[in-house]
């Protein structure tokens, strides 16, 4: 799950709203079909839609579910908070999250022991495919020339892309700055009194706070909790972690292990699957006699 979807899928329950999910299978390029395609053009997800509207991207979802659901719970930050923490939120969404999933994946030796469903061959497979996205792109921009010139776009986006990732040098600044505003967060924290309070300083729960614990979820699945605050660093940033996790809407986006045996499924080689067969009928078993 990507950090914008988890962020989205978070704010409606946080307000209570009810909705419909469809889970758009990128394994197979579902986002560059067709039917996707007409529904949003930029072949980008998240996508809302609520009747005849529709609503691409998380930031304008975000923004219309405040704007059109103010009866709800608000997530808004409220007035007079601190621009420091509007400057959290900021960092973090133009944080370039894949990026940093991808260089984990490129360069584990920076990394530590990366959680489900990040296994090994799922990185394979999704490095293999990352290896082939410019080709499969400038394919579908031939099958669907409504759509060619975004297509197009992505492919050459994509290429020139490429070598940044690729590049150790870059993957490991990305850390260090990375580690600078986790730094400038637990500076933060450690003046709130983290059992009353969330990022505002208050007991409101916003959108900062969404956004701050799905990047932290998503650095503790790539295995880079330890370097950023296991072990003693941070720990204010770790109690917060620890505090968000606890939150109901944060458990209700969490996969299940079913569906996380599904996407390793799906992503795995053939040659590693007779390998994990072994584990998933265990963990499944497992789910089965807890229900």
């Amino acid at each position: 799950m990507t950090n914008i979807l988890a962020e989205v899928l978070q704010a409606l329950h946080e307000k209570g709203i009810r909705f419909t999910k469809y889970d758009i299978d990128v394994t197979n390029d579902e986002h560059f079909s067709e039917w996707f395609l007409e529904l949003n053009p930029r072949a980008e997800l998240p996508v809302l839609q609520n009747g005849l509207l529709i609503v691409p991207g998380s930031s304008r979802i975000l923004d219309y579910l405040e704007e059109n659901y103010p009866k709800d719970k608000p997530l808004r930050m409220p007035i007079g908070t601190d621009k420091l923490i509007f400057g959290f939120r900021q960092t973090i969404e133009s944080l370039p999250i894949g990026v940093i999933t991808i260089g984990s994946f490129l360069h584990p030796q920076h990394v530590g022991s990366p959680k489900f469903p990040f296994v090994l061959p799922v990185r394979q497979t999704i490095l293999a495919r990352e290896e082939s996205l410019a080709e499969r792109l400038r394919s579908y921009a031939a099958e669907y020339p409504a759509f060619a010139e975004v297509l197009l776009k992505k492919a050459d986006f994509h290429e020139s892309k490429r070598s940044i990732i690729a590049s150790e040098e870059y993957f490991c600044k990305l850390l260090v700055a990375l580690d600078e505003f986790l730094s400038s967060v637990e500076g933060y924290l450690t003046t709130l009194d983290m059992e009353q309070c969330w990022l505002t300083g208050t007991d409101t729960f916003t959108m900062v706070d969404i956004a701050l614990g799905t990047l932290l979820h998503r650095l503790y699945v790539l295995g880079l909790e330890d370097r950023f605050w296991g072990e003693g660093k941070k720990p204010h940033v770790g109690r917060y972690f620890t505090k968000v996790c606890q939150r109901d809407s944060f458990q209700s986006v969490l996969p299940s292990k079913v569906s996380i045996l599904r996407t390793v499924w799906i992503n795995t080689p053939p040659v590693y699957k007779a390998g994990l067969a072994a584990v998933s009928s265990v963990l499944i078993s497992s789910t089965l006699l807890k229900r």
